[in-house]
């Protein structure tokens, strides 16, 4: 099935090197390039982070703890530095202070080399993912095999050796925020991705499984890796987005081309405002105000800057059904072909018996009841959304357990990608056929087991919907 072939990168672990170190002892962590240290300020925290206060020691200032985060003492010593310096006295590491402080390119390693830099490099590749060997500063034949694992994955050339824009790419792949994470960054996090219409639950500070749901639907709509962590690039994007609610663009009594336009643009996304009109008259306010519930943004049906952003990438996620063949009106049976397709391939085409010589013991194929649950979950639209209950897609799946499924299907199927998209129909009927084939499979060992086919599980139990089949 090749359109679910492909991997995706994995993200790089965020580091933080414990130990006292000597004044003059300075630490051998990839330096970052000059355009990538503008946006060292305070409250920041990685292994530039880890870089900086080092070098402020080294210069005999006290930047407080080496840990990696940006806090008042470092504030402090780097202000202090800039005006010993002569440099603007702003707080901000920029390319001017990064200079002063001796910043420089990083040497090349190979297979063969030795030293703190290995060892640096072998942390790196295991917090990534990719086993060096022992951390023992040895380039050896395992941290090659890494290297070129690693390189393989963020699409760098596969040499084996580890130069200056690898470097710069295990910077910004560093992860500041992941699923446990606690604290005022989280925080931060967490009302940026609600004001731009990816609830993240509860705003406290704690990155859990609503959260890591958040991040992974925000990065899908903006085409960032989906990885469900806050790196650097998610954390600047959510930033860089998060305004406020802006000014309003449009509301009710306006017409025109422009309101044309955004009637057209709710139409395709499923929020109908009635006629396409070009008047924004009581359905169009009524389309709006349903949009901006949906999706938790301000706004009373008037249709300001952040509502547009947030249409923008739903329009985004939606075109994925577009693009597979999405008629709007033609119900699920439009996807029958593509059911038939995935269930075929989990072996769900066909009935499965614990007892061969017993039909009563046969659980049949699931292809119609695979129709009838989407059409009553989601009436074959595949950008069916429901944020208030986290639910999306075809088959209406929680967000909150959607990466776990996607591990599961790799599991079985290793050309399914790891960033798979519940918008895309596909990726949204494989999870799905998941879940069928793993309660058919417990059901059939209950029954080889001698329990009674009542007893379940059901193979649709994980949709309210299984109603639908009786």
């Amino acid at each position: 099935m090749s359109r679910v072939r492909g991997h995706f990168p994995k993200r790089l672990g965020i580091l933080l090197l414990a130990g006292t170190l000597a004044a003059n002892t300075l630490l051998v962590i990839p330096a970052a390039q000059a355009a990538d240290l503008r946006a060292l300020v305070k409250g920041d925290r990685g292994p530039a982070i880890i870089e900086l206060q080092t070098r402020l020691k080294a210069a005999a200032l006290d930047p407080g703890p080496v840990d990696g985060i940006y806090g008042s003492r470092t504030d402090t010593a780097v202000r202090t530095f800039q005006g010993a310096r002569s440099l603007s006295v702003t707080g901000v590491v920029d390319a001017a202070t990064w200079a002063a402080l001796g910043g420089a390119a990083n040497p090349v390693l190979n297979a063969g080399d030795r030293g703190s830099r290995v060892l640096e490099l072998q942390r790196q590749l295991l917090a990534a993912g990719h086993n060096p060997g022992p951390l023992d500063g040895i380039y050896g034949s395992k941290t090659t095999a890494a290297v070129t694992a690693w390189q393989r994955a963020v699409a760098l050339p596969i040499t084996g050796e580890v130069d200056q824009a690898a470097w710069d790419r295990m910077f910004t792949s560093t992860v500041l925020l992941r699923r446990g994470s606690t604290g005022s960054e989280v925080v931060e996090m967490q009302t940026h991705l609600t004001a731009l219409g990816y609830p993240a639950g509860t705003i406290d500070g704690k990155f859990g499984l609503l959260t890591e749901a958040a991040v992974r639907a925000f990065q899908s709509s903006y085409a960032l890796s989906i990885t469900g962590e806050v790196d650097l690039t998610t954390r600047e994007t959510l930033r860089r987005e998060d305004t406020g609610p802006g000014a309003i663009l449009l509301e009710r009594g306006d017409g025109g081309p422009a309101v044309l336009a955004l009637q057209t643009r709710l139409a395709r996304v499923g929020f109908s405002p009635g006629s396409l009109d070009g008047g924004y008259g009581d359905r169009t306010v009524a389309a709006v105000d349903r949009f901006q519930n949906t999706f938790r943004l301000p706004g009373d049906g008037a249709f300001n800057e952040v509502t547009d952003k947030r249409l923008t990438a739903f329009q985004r996620d939606a075109e994925r059904g577009y693009a597979a063949g999405y008629a709007p009106g033609g119900g699920a049976e439009q996807w029958r072909d593509l059911v038939i397709e995935v269930f075929t391939r989990w072996g769900l085409d066909a009935a499965a018996c614990a007892d061969a010589s017993d039909p009563s013991t046969c659980v049949p194929g699931q292809i119609d009841a695979a129709i009838d649950v989407m059409y009553c979950e989601s009436k074959g639209i595949p950008f069916a959304v429901n944020v208030t209950s986290g639910v999306t897609g075809l088959y209406q799946h929680r967000m909150t357990y959607w990466a776990e499924r996607v591990k599961r299907v790799r599991v079985q199927f290793s050309d399914f990608p790891g960033a798979a998209s519940p918008y895309e129909p596909e990726h949204n009927i494989m999870i799905a056929a998941l879940l069928v084939w793993e309660s058919r499979n417990a059901l059939v060992r209950n029954l080889a087991a001698g329990r009674s086919i009542d007893d379940g599980p059901h193979p649709w139990s994980h949709w309210s919907c299984k109603r639908a089949i009786g």
